[in-house]
């Protein structure tokens, strides 16, 4: 058994770790982060815009650099109705100069900004509208936005595309009810980084932008992973069932084969004519175990030996009083019997070696080869055990 227990913790120390594995694996594979600045993934290409490309009025915006990070200033014309500037990425392939793209993998929007001065901008996602819009007028996109603060200091900023909302504006320009704000995932034509009526007025203001990313989880890899798992620990727990059973019952033909030489009516080691009281003991005891009234005082009694002088000869002879002895030789019959007899019940076994308590036969079965009665004579009837 005990080789048994070392490959069990071997294997359970293997399918841990080969389970973390499994999980970290789906986990990894369901974590999506697709780049778009300033790495860009090829199954979205984009081009920049800005707006206005020319100043309106006071209202302008100047693209500083797009190298590593996107930096860019804006004026707002104090005087101006609704001053308007942004800075855009457009979805396109190589053939047409505007594409729409299925984001519907994907649940935010994420990237690091600073803005000085302190500003509030809008998040703007552009989406293609069955109704409304013309591929010759940009400006019929859906428009779904929402707000976020940034200032001074590189924050890193996640948009969930959940929080955009269509505009009322909008909503109102096209007819539709302030309720719909069902813009399309899968129709996407850009975002764009867009000043609000919070940000700055008459003030320099200024942009910069990087690590743009897609983000999303695809949790079917999980499932994956987890239905994997739970295949592989199945499968272990039903081979280490089957393992321990083949290794008890090895355990148990051996523990039967070791004490069956101490059954004295099968095989005797001593030499009566060197020790005559040696020889009637165990002659004794081998013949009247099956006695349920048969103790101490009893062979004491019947043979003209004192009690000590019994528990002396077993003592020096076996290791055992003379209790000890006797349950042995008791419970070593009774496994051969429950091995050797298939109709025979646990009760009947019991009476037959010389107990007329169940339970206590039982109980020191048990004890003895460490499962009960009849858990030995199921693994044990299935094979000769001598």
């Amino acid at each position: 058994m005990l080789k048994f227990y070392k490959n069990l913790v071997i294997g359970l120390s293997a399918l841990l770790v080969l389970t973390g594995l499994l999980i970290y694996v789906g986990v990894a594979k369901a974590t999506l982060n697709v780049s778009l600045f300033p790495g860009r993934d090829s199954n979205f290409l984009w081009a920049p815009a800005i707006e206005p490309k020319k100043p309106m009025g006071k209202t302008k915006l100047r693209l500083n650099s797009d190298v590593g990070a996107i930096d860019y200033d804006f004026f707002l014309d104090p005087n101006g109705a609704y001053p308007y500037t942004h800075y855009s990425f457009y979805f396109i392939d190589p053939v047409q100069p505007h594409k729409q793209v299925d984001l519907t993998a994907f649940d935010s929007l994420s990237f690091r900004m600073i803005c000085d001065p302190k500003n509030v901008l809008l998040l703007v996602l552009f989406s293609f509208d069955e109704k409304v819009t013309d591929y010759k007028n940009m400006d019929t996109r859906r428009v779904s936005s929402t707000a976020f603060s940034c200032d001074s200091h590189w924050a890193d900023i996640t948009i969930p595309f959940s929080d955009l909302m269509t505009p009322h504006w909008w909503l109102g320009r096209y007819g539709y009810e302030i309720s719909d704000q069902g813009f399309q995932l899968n129709k996407v034509m850009g975002f764009a980084w867009v000043n609000s009526l919070q940000s700055p007025l008459n003030t320099p203001s200024n942009v910069k932008l990087t690590d743009v990313s897609l983000r999303g989880f695809n949790a079917a890899y999980v499932y994956i992973a987890v239905a994997v798992s739970v295949c592989l620990w199945v499968l272990f727990i039903i081979c280490a069932l089957r393992f321990y059973v083949l290794a008890l019952t090895a355990q148990l033909k051996f523990k039967v084969k070791q004490d069956q030489p101490l059954m004295a009516y099968r095989q005797l080691t001593i030499e009566p004519q060197k020790d005559k009281e040696k020889s009637t003991l165990l002659r004794y005891i081998a013949t009247e175990y099956a006695n349920p009234d048969l103790n101490l005082d009893e062979a004491a009694a019947v043979l003209g030996i004192n009690r000590t002088k019994i528990n002396e000869i077993l003592k020096g002879e076996l290791s055992l009083t003379f209790s000890a002895y006797l349950n042995k030789l008791r419970l070593t019959e009774a496994a051969r019997l429950l091995t050797e007899n298939e109709a025979a019940n646990i009760s009947e076994i019991a009476y037959s070696v010389g107990y007329n308590n169940v339970s206590y036969f039982n109980k020191l079965f048990k004890n003895e080869y460490g499962c009960a009665p009849k858990t030995f004579k199921t693994l044990c009837q299935t094979q000769e055990i001598v």
